[in-house]
This record gives structure tokens, sequence and C-alpha cells, in this order.
């Protein structure tokens, strides 16, 4: 990692934890268990993430150690939520459709003491959809930021 980027992990990893839903979009289907070794862009905007739609897929992460640094971003309207060098990511479904969307749901596996969290329903996942649909297009500032 370099000098730049283990700076900015050593700065947001001092941002409180996010845990919740992100999304990122995706092309391809996990198939195993993986820790990332780099920081991982997500949004917490379906929207945001897929470009209005766009990507031909959605891996929606259950994030428990992520750090949402919206806020601070040249872009807040991105809603980012980074997930941190050594997060180990479960794929949780099979990518599949739902409400026309191709998704995949993925677990950020949380510390020894955390619980995992509970995989949202399909109808759950549809309602999610259905909410970034009914929402106004938005800018895309930095087109595959996001993910495929």
């Amino acid at each position: 990692m370099s000098d730049t980027m283990s700076t900015f992990v050593e700065s947001v990893s001092r941002l409180p934890v996010f845990q919740g839903m992100t999304w990122r979009a995706a092309a391809f289907e996990l198939t195993t268990p993986f820790s990332s070794d780099a920081p991982i862009p997500t949004s917490r905007s379906l929207r945001v993430a897929t470009e209005n739609f766009r990507a031909p897929g959605a891996h929606l992460f259950l994030a428990t150690a992520g750090r949402d640094i919206g806020p601070l971003s040249a872009h807040p309207a991105d809603q980012e939520v980074v997930l941190l060098p050594g997060a180990r990511l479960v794929p949780a479904t099979s990518f599949h459709e739902v409400e026309g969307v191709r998704v995949q749901v993925v677990i950020e596996q949380p510390g020894a003491d955390a619980p995992i969290p509970d995989v949202p329903s399909d109808e759950e996942i549809a309602v999610l959809i259905r909410d970034a649909r009914s929402a106004p297009e938005v800018s895309v500032p930095n087109p595959g930021r996001f993910g495929a």
C-alpha cells in the first residue's frame, strides 16, 4: 500500500463505524469469501452505485465496520461508505433478480463478539429498489467509482 493510501486508511479508520446497507455496482457473482486488500468504496444509494441503474447488477453489502465518509467528501451526494482493507466479505446469497435488478447480498463479517447481520428478504430488497427508482436521477461525477 502506498504512503498516501496508508495515510488515507489510517485517517478514515478514526471515523465512527458504519453498520448498515451499502451498494456497489456488479457485473459478476462473488462465489467465495475473501478479504479486501484495499479500501472498497460503496454508496448508501443504489441509484448512485449503479449510476442510475445502468450497471448490470449490484452487490448489497451488509457493512459492519465501514466508515461513512460522505460528510467529508468532495461529492457528499455520493453517500460514500468505505469498507476498510482487511474486511472479510462473505457472499450470503447468489446473484438473483429482484424487481428487475440482479442483486447479490454480501456480508462484511463482523468481529468475534458481534452478531452476524440478518440477510434482508427479497421483499425488503424490492422496497429498497422501488424507493431508489422513485428518486430523481443523480449526476455521476466519477463514473465507475462504485464498481463495474
